[in-house]
């Protein structure tokens, strides 16, 4: 039972929206770069973070 998946509009989508970011003056795509860091780093040390709290859970349950 192969069912067909018609992404036509998916890409006619993505391609309206990569126009339109191309249309953006150049001080916004820097912006958007910009927040875009700025949330790379956010997760990245939310990761980091975690993974600290995992390691200590660890350490802590090979304690008892």
């Amino acid at each position: 039972m192969s069912e067909e998946i018609d992404i036509s509009e998916i890409l006619e989508k993505k391609a309206a929206r990569r126009l339109a970011l191309a249309r953006l003056p150049y001080e916004e795509k820097v912006e958007i770069v910009r927040r875009l860091q700025e949330l790379s780093r956010e997760i990245q040390e939310s990761l980091d973070e975690n993974e600290g709290l995992r390691r200590r859970a660890r350490e802590s349950a090979g304690d008892s």
